[in-house]
């Protein structure tokens, strides 16, 4: 081979590692800017700002549309802010951190699908009936609540890899991962409301958030069983052994959380989840284990770009927003932040949902304006996690559902049915649980 050729593939190979190699380097920066305070939050973003230069031109368009309106808005927001002479460098910090912290998260997590998924690689054939769509309903659950919207796509291929996706096996995993936001310490939405409602307690909302998961599984597992096609619709099986990990994982935050509560949660997934996968990739995959992670690194980190590019776009619309209505002096948040105002929010926001406002965006908003007049931050926290995860569930709009009608063909319409009861039923349950809290806590 020629020398130029060999430059070639040496380039081609440099190309297709750099954006792995740059969400792998968020890593380090961003758990010791947290830990030490050495190294300020905004240099630990510097990779996120890289990795949305590299990644944003290989997305969709309508994606990458979305992505330079919200950076374009932020960005005129703060020059804005500056040009009238308000103190916009606190935010412009901000800006320029781009939620590295919740990026470095969700890429700590994304190489814990490395381990927990030996239980689901199976070919057993698929027993059909509710007790099947139930297994895969909660165990489903489990399993999302720890490796995120993967599991909606492994668990959807397995299940049409004979004949299509059905609406209710469509439906069995929305509502599996959907639940998931309201509670999970693995999902990127416990991250972003902690940064947005900060001094909110991870106990505090997994306590509140994990029986209104419960009760929305409960409610579907009552619609499968009264679906009229659930008899000949086939289930996945799942195991014990594709269900420890996740578990085991959960509570092992939890208590770490319990003992050095002054690590922010964030961290501790971040840190968790990176060392059980190292301590156990090499039990589970032998010599082969160096191998994986490479392999992960250069295909499976650039996978995370859409999330990447939004979370950086959402921290310089914050800043941006936060930082012109601080300078013009508009408070968009009400006197006190009570059961009312609570209640409110969740109500627009699942509107804005349902319009097709992603989740990070609405909440980031949200947390930005709504802050100052909070006193209780675990009220406000329970309700944006309450807002993410409903509105994940209901909207046509969020990317679990745009997956089921782009990969599977299944459509908007027909998921709306369906929820058609289950909508108004969550919502209700939403109010109530931010009722019982205020009465319980005197918010």
């Amino acid at each position: 081979m020629s020398t130029a050729n060999t430059q070639t593939v040496d380039q081609s190979d440099l190309v297709t590692l750099l954006p792995g190699i740059v969400l792998v380097s968020i890593l380090p920066l961003s758990t010791l800017a947290a830990l030490t305070g050495q190294i300020p939050g905004y240099l630990a973003g510097i990779p996120a700002w890289i990795a949305l230069a590299l990644l944003l031109r290989h997305q969709q368009r309508g994606q990458r549309t979305q992505r330079i309106l919200l950076l374009a808005v932020g960005v005129l927001a703060l020059v804005t802010s500056l040009l009238i002479g308000g103190d916009g460098a606190g935010y412009l910090l901000k800006a320029l951190e781009a939620n590295q912290m919740i990026i470095a998260m969700l890429v700590a997590v994304s190489f814990l699908r490395l381990v927990t998924l030996s239980g689901l690689e199976t070919d057993e054939q698929l027993p059909p009936g509710a007790r099947a769509l139930n297994a895969t309903l909660f165990g489903g659950h489990l399993i999302g609540s720890v490796i995120n919207m993967s599991s909606v796509m492994i668990l959807g291929d397995r299940l049409s890899a004979q004949r299509p996706l059905t609406p209710l096996q469509g439906l069995t995993l929305l509502r599996s991962f959907g639940n998931c936001a309201v509670w999970s310490p693995f999902f990127a939405a416990m991250g972003v409301v902690l940064i947005s409602a900060p001094g909110a307690s991870l106990s505090t909302l997994v306590l509140y958030g994990i029986p209104v998961a419960v009760i929305g599984l409960l409610l579907t597992s009552w619609q499968i069983a009264r679906h009229p096609e659930v008899a000949e619709t086939p289930g996945y099986p799942l195991h014990l052994g594709a269900l420890w990990i996740p578990t085991f994982l959960a509570v092992l935050v939890i208590i770490a959380h319990q003992l050095w509560p002054d690590v922010s949660v964030i961290t501790l997934v971040t840190l968790l989840s990176l060392l059980f996968t190292l301590l156990w990739l090499p039990v589970k995959s032998g010599r082969s284990a160096p191998g994986i992670l490479a392999t992960h690194v250069r295909h499976g980190l650039p996978r995370l770009g859409g999330e990447v590019t939004l979370f950086v776009a959402a921290a310089v619309l914050a800043a941006g927003i936060g930082a012109l209505l601080l300078s013009l002096d508009i408070r968009l948040a009400p006197a006190h932040f009570g059961l009312v105002a609570a209640c409110s929010t969740l109500a627009v926001m699942i509107g804005l949902a349902m319009i097709g406002m992603h989740p990070v965006t609405s909440v980031v908003l949200a947390g930005s304006i709504l802050m100052p007049s909070v006193d209780d931050p675990d009220l406000l926290g329970i309700t944006l996690l309450l807002s993410w995860s409903l509105g994940v569930s209901l909207s046509p709009f969020s990317g679990v559902q745009i997956s089921l009608q782009s990969r599977y063909g299944i459509g908007a319409l027909t998921l709306l049915k369906l929820n058609r009861f289950y909508a108004p039923a969550m919502l209700a349950i939403g109010f109530a649980t931010l009722a019982i809290y205020t009465h319980l806590h005197g918010a």
